[in-house]
């Protein structure tokens, strides 16, 4: 793999800057953290959340049978100070770790002379502190490398929070920077709070945040002026954290800001800061949600109110622009029953499925007037949070989970949910799809922007923020990590939404550099006159056991809260957490342990931002993954959203259906522990054995996002002459009456050895003892034959699978599930793993 070439740039270093890119290897959605380049990958593994305090570890790992080669590098530029000093600093932790050569290291061009940490401890207590300070040597062409490697090496060695800086005076002043480095670093100012289009007239302040104050910087002194519209309204000193600006006398109404910051006293200097931004000051009511009945994070209670039958008017003040859902209880019979909002209209009639709607209204004092309704009758109004669901209207491309067309989507997804994101809705339901007063929003890819002014370019001309049908834009997506972040920035400041239209911005990854990163929280807020959101990317792939899933849970989602918080203030109001409902195998699936039953696993998610401080008053709560759900998670998963965030529950909804993390029907479906709890009948002796094949989990089935090897081990099946082979497993603990899915994965094990890609059906079938009734309408076998470009290529050289769903009713507590590939053809060899067993959520 080719080194990265960093661009450098010269500026001072501060001390103790750290001169390395990525330092805690973040790398959510990514096999490998961004910034580190390695030869061979055989012997080495990513734990995203494994280092200290939660940052990502390098681990190398090999047995004694077979030592590993590692070798992981960054830098390669010419950006470091021969003959001066520099300290190198690491965590380590390790068990039984041995290499003949070894170490954390800066080498020269050529690797002739080689400096830093070069023993690698055998065994630590858990992380332990290791740093070394080391005068550089010259290299030819003044290049140098910093690189983690290992020779000849077993055990295993986990490394997190590297470290390089700067240490001599000449060091700190001659060093040269990355760009990326430059960019994070360089002094800004962050507008803070409140928002810029957000600022009351009765309180007319604008703070803003200031980062990246040099050493020297703090020696000088700095002057902020801010001019409206052209013309000067303060001048005041610049402080070093906070600076806010008094903007009394300005009347309500819009206006630009232009921020400048300079040394004091060169009025024809050069500007240290200078950036303009759109603000509005308005009217802004004073609204106390403390003094309404907060049922969760999402859901406040502002009406509850019973009916007498007569005409009757309700008001409540909204505390925010947002989402209200308004419905009626116990007024069946009221055929002339009409529920208006002011300036609404008639929202509810006797004919709205439900008796219930949601809207978007402006924060402020609202009336809800309610005619013909009957006696004894509720009415209720909740203020919620937006509740996503993308996308809209798009069938599984597993064809036997029916349509996910505009009927299931009225039936199972409209009632729950107030925002669709991008898929298709029919031209011919546009106008029933506005009278339900949701929202939909385009979405424009702009991951791979090479500039402020193409994003720029790209937002303008797209969908989302030009066609009627749309509300506004998603951009999808941006990464903490990725190079060049600033662009999205900088085009956030620049661009003017159209009035009225939302922008958000999907995010991956936790902020980690301040200034940066709180910029771009700030940039991507304002958006759209401040009407915009952060989503974050909240895909959480299941873990072996409920302990170890809250662990991963408080990690995954209640610190990346809470670094937003750090990051900016009141940062949950305008954060979307989307989790990921997408669980269809071998399309693409965060359910990639099949003992863990998905359902209580996302409810696990949804009930922790319901209930955790870190989530109060959310702004977006949803899904992204619809399209890759079966048709039993995507019901679920809306029967979720109904439960948390419109009905305001705080307990788990699986207790009502009593679902577990691990139902335990079945045990070692994997084959993780070989062959042990299965009854194995072989027709000759070695034809039913396990065998592993690299990345059989996470390429042909698509296990995405679990750790290296999940999935990757299997029960094979030789057919034999002498007859076939069987293994069996009597399942426990069922109910019965019950419904239950058995799903399993298969496979031809030539097709892996040969790097064939040769969809097929493949000839294992499950046979289910007479204590089941097999459900044949609802069971199929999934052929993975997807023929378009993407797919192709991606699986080209790899094993097709097949997906066996087999639906039954349990009738005793005990199933005996036997596999056999008595239908295949002699010599054949077959690989069978993924054997799930868990309770159907019927319609």
């Amino acid at each position: 793999m080719a080194l990265f070439l960093f661009t450098v740039t010269h500026a001072a270093v501060e001390p103790g800057q750290n001169l390395l890119i990525n330092p805690d290897f973040e790398a959510e959605q990514l096999d490998w953290p961004k910034y580190w380049h390695f030869g061979v990958r055989q012997f080495l593994q990513f734990e995203l959340g494994g280092g200290p305090k939660s940052g990502g570890a390098i681990v190398l790992k090999a047995e004694q049978s077979e030592p590993g080669n590692a070798r992981i590098r960054q830098l390669d530029a010419k950006m470091l100070v021969a003959g001066e000093q520099y300290k190198i600093s690491a965590w380590i932790k390790s068990s039984d770790f041995k290499a003949k050569r070894g170490g954390i290291l800066l080498h020269n061009q050529g690797w002739w002379a080689a400096k830093g940490i070069v023993e690698l401890p055998e065994n630590t207590e858990g992380w332990e502190y290791f740093e070394e300070v080391v005068t550089l040597m010259d290299s030819k062409d003044k290049r140098y490398t910093f690189v983690i490697y290992a020779h000849e090496y077993s055990g295993e060695l986990k490394i997190g929070q590297l470290k390089m800086e700067a240490l001599s005076a000449k060091a700190l002043s001659d060093t040269q920077l990355p760009e990326e480095l430059v960019e994070q670093s360089k002094f800004r100012m962050v507008p803070w709070e409140p928002r810029l289009n957000y600022i009351p007239v009765s309180n007319p302040k604008l703070s803003f945040r200031s980062y990246g104050m040099t050493a020297a910087m703090l020696q000088q002194q700095y002057e902020c002026s801010a001019k409206i519209d052209g013309e000067v309204l303060r001048v005041q000193s610049l402080e070093k954290e906070l600076n806010v600006l008094d903007l009394a006398g300005l009347k309500p109404g819009d206006y630009r800001l232009e921020l400048e910051v300079k040394k004091q006293g060169e009025d024809k200097g050069e500007s240290l800061f200078r950036q303009s931004y759109p603000i509005t000051l308005r009217e802004i009511a004073s609204v106390k949600p403390e003094a309404y009945r907060r049922l969760n994070n999402f859901v406040l209670e502002a009406l509850h109110e019973k009916l007498d039958g007569t005409e009757q008017s309700f008001v409540f003040d909204n505390p925010k622009d947002g989402w209200v859902y308004l419905c009626f209880e116990n007024v069946l019979e009221a055929t002339q029953l009409r529920a208006e909002i002011s300036g609404l209209g008639t929202v509810i009639d006797a004919n709205t499925p439900g008796l219930e709607c949601f809207r978007y209204l402006n924060a402020g004092r609202q009336q809800v007037n309610v005619k013909g309704a009957t006696v004894g009758g509720v009415l209720n109004l909740r203020c919620i949070s937006e509740i996503f669901h993308c996308p809209a209207c798009q069938n599984s491309v597993v064809r036997q989970n029916g349509r996910y067309d505009w009927n299931f989507f009225s039936k199972y997804v409209f009632p729950n949910v107030t925002t669709v994101n991008k898929g298709s809705l029919p031209n011919n339901r546009l106008s029933a799809f506005n009278a339900l007063g949701l929202r939909w929003l385009g979405n424009l890819n702009t991951t791979s922007a090479q500039s402020g002014d193409d994003l720029i370019a790209r937002i303008s001309g797209s969908s989302g923020m030009n066609e009627d049908r749309y509300q506004g834009v998603t951009c999808d997506e941006q990464f903490f990590t990725r190079p060049f972040l600033f662009y999205y920035t900088d085009a956030m400041w620049r661009y003017q939404a159209p009035a009225e239209r939302f922008l958000y911005t999907w995010i991956v990854g936790k902020p980690s550099v301040p200034g940066m990163h709180s910029e771009f929280f700030s940039a991507s807020v304002n958006a759209s006159r401040g009407k915009g959101k952060v989503l974050f990317e909240a895909y959480c792939h299941s873990k072996p056991d409920e302990e170890e899933a809250r662990a991963y849970l408080q990690d995954k989602l209640v610190d990346t809260m809470l670094k937003f918080e750090q990051c900016y203030p009141n940062a949950a109001e305008y954060t979307g957490m989307i989790f990921g409902n997408f669980n269809q195998l071998p399309i693409i699936s965060l359910d990639v342990l099949p003992e863990v039953d998905y359902k209580y696993y996302l409810d696990m998610q949804l009930q922790l931002a319901a209930t955790h401080p870190a989530f109060d008053r959310l702004g977006v709560i949803g899904y992204w993954g619809g399209h890759y759900a079966d048709e039993e998670m995507l019901r679920w998963s809306m029967q979720l959203l109904r439960h948390y965030c419109i009905e305001g529950k705080s307990e788990m909804l699986s207790k009502e259906y009593g679902y577990k993390y691990n139902p335990g029907h079945l045990q070692n479906c994997d084959f993780v522990d070989a062959l042990q709890h299965w009854k194995v009948q072989a027709a000759e002796n070695g034809s039913v054995s396990t065998a592993t094949f690299p990345g059989f989990g996470a390429d042909s089935q698509r296990r995405w996002s679990g750790p290296i090897g999940t999935g990757d081990g299997f029960c094979l099946l030789k057919r034999q002459t002498k007859g076939a082979n069987f293994i069996s497993q009597i399942a426990t603990g069922l109910t019965p009456g019950k419904t239950y899915t058995l799903q399993f994965v298969t496979a031809d094990y030539q097709d892996m050895l040969q790097k064939r890609s040769n969809p097929r059906q493949h000839p294992i079938k499950a046979l289910l003892s007479d204590s089941a009734e097999v459900l044949p309408e609802q069971s199929y076998v999934y052929v993975h034959d997807r023929v378009d470009a993407k797919t192709q290529a991606r699986l080209k050289g790899l094993a097709r699978t097949n997906l066996h769903h087999v639906r039954f009713k349990a009738l005793k507590s005990e199933v005996e599930i036997k596999f056999t590939d008595q239908n295949a053809e002699f010599g054949e060899e077959l690989a069978l793993n993924y054997i799930q067993l868990r309770p159907y959520f019927e319609p």
